[in-house]
């Protein structure tokens, strides 16, 4: 039975729904943005991604050990949440801010200090949120996995509210404000609720996120021990690598997605429609597909998911060209997989850090849960160079007509190449991965001893 009252799971569950509003324009409109708005080429879009996304990588290296760290006035995780929920914003609608007036040197500056304040910001919120997720469950398995689930069933929701909304909403806004200010405005609207609900979720964890001053936390914990934790958990790095391995296939294919629409369905206002059909039944996958990943056990859920994703990232790279119809049905199919270990979000870092915990003594924790964030980030910038520069090698040119020999290479690259890479993360996590779900509760029950008594010292 849960030790968390309703209210405060879905408190934890509305700021991940309004985080994932907030972020919905800059990661599935953004590259579109830049080259038919900002009148950036593909290759001058993909180097400015680029050079955003590496200095977004190495904020994202050292945000576990800073928030270890750190001692700050609104507790250990909640004060990035109060801090940095302003610069979120404020990085939100400088993305999409009207800079085509500019000389190109200068749009793309705004664009990688704007892209920079938000994922830098979110490098901590997320960090943040995730401690939170440990600090509210505690060592409870069940708590755990009801924050992460609930989390998940909340993203499918926001999805779905973004999808049906942003497209039609700027197209609304586009005759009386133009088409770039449309975009301003709907991104200030869509941050300004991730604002509201970081706020909720400070007020909501109070309790469980005090200021941390006075704890002890135990062994003393260096940068070089930080950096040690990671390199040296076999565990951590394997499910980092067959998660960066699932975001660059992902970010490959959402940068994609936009030019899909426009340039081989050659419809762009299809998308709204793909999205809101797909992520409805995204709902529905969230909150069926973990019932089946629990009982399949994290690592068996996640290789599963993961080829299965990659069997229908296949069949849209030969197929996706002909119908609409074939790419929703063949989308839904792959929420199903997704959401069988999605669902468990964190958890995968938490169990390897509760096992790095349990060898070692010291407690990394909070930069096993940083893991999480970067390869994220590792995947938006593997994936975000592959879709500038892959569109350049293609032939692409903003306003161009689609040959059929482009659409030929465009496929390849919007379906063939995320599948061989989810491929390779679902034989990553089968052959490397060894902690069981059984462990991991052993370990957080027996690490949480050894931080009572701690505590008691």
């Amino acid at each position: 039975m849960s030790n968390l009252t309703k209210k405060e799971i879905n408190s934890y569950a509305m700021y991940t729904l309004s985080s994932t509003v907030g972020n919905m324009l800059p990661l599935s409109y953004i590259t579109i943005f830049i080259t038919e708005n900002l009148l950036i080429s593909a290759a001058l879009m993909g180097t400015t991604l680029l050079i955003a996304r590496t200095l977004d990588f190495m904020v994202g290296v050292v945000v576990g050990g800073i928030v270890e760290k750190a001692k700050l006035p609104w507790g250990k995780y909640r004060s990035w949440l109060v801090i940095l929920k302003y610069t979120a914003f404020a990085g939100c609608v400088m993305q999409f801010t009207d800079t085509a007036s500019l000389p190109v040197a200068a749009r793309a500056v705004i664009i990688v200090i704007g892209y920079c304040l938000l994922h830098f910001s979110m490098n901590f919120t997320t960090t943040a949120q995730y401690g939170i997720l440990a600090s509210m469950a505690k060592t409870s398995m069940e708590d755990r996995s009801t924050l992460s689930i609930r989390g998940g069933q909340a993203m499918a929701v926001a999805n779905i509210l973004a999808s049906a909304t942003a497209l039609p909403f700027i197209n609304f806004l586009t005759p009386i404000v133009g088409n770039s200010n449309a975009y301003t405005i709907v991104a200030a609207i869509f941050a300004a609720i991730m604002f509201i609900g970081a706020t909720i979720l400070t007020k909501v964890a109070a309790p469980y996120d005090p200021d941390q001053g006075n704890v002890s936390s135990g062994a003393r914990v260096t940068v070089g021990d930080m950096v040690r934790s990671v390199l040296t958990n076999n565990q951590l790095l394997v499910v980092m690598f067959a998660h960066i391995f699932f975001y660059v296939g992902m970010f490959t294919f959402n940068g994609l997605m936009a030019y899909y629409f426009m340039y081989v369905l050659g419809n762009f206002l299809l998308m709204s429609v793909a999205m809101t059909i797909t992520m409805i039944f995204s709902l529905f996958a969230s909150i069926i597909s973990p019932k089946i990943g629990v009982k399949l056990g994290k690592k068996n859920a996640m290789v599963v998911g993961l080829l299965v994703y990659g069997l229908g990232s296949l069949v849209i790279a030969f197929l996706g060209h002909i119908s609409l119809v074939i790419y929703i049905v063949i989308n839904c199919i792959m929420t199903l997989g997704m959401y069988m270990y999605t669902g468990f979000g964190v958890n995968y870092m938490l169990d390897a850090g509760e096992y790095g915990l349990y060898k070692t003594g010291k407690d990394n924790r909070a930069v096993a849960i940083s893991m999480f964030n970067l390869q994220v980030k590792v995947g938006m910038t593997l994936g975000g160079a592959i879709v500038g520069y892959g569109l350049s090698i293609i032939g692409y040119k903003a306003g161009m007509e689609a040959t059929p020999e482009f659409i030929n290479h465009f496929m390849l690259l919007f379906g063939g190449l995320p599948a061989i890479l989810y491929f390779i993360g679902s034989i990553v996590m089968l052959k490397g991965y060894k902690i069981t779900d059984e462990d991991a509760a052993w370990y957080a029950a027996e690490n949480g001893k050894r931080m009572a008594a701690l505590t008691e010292e």
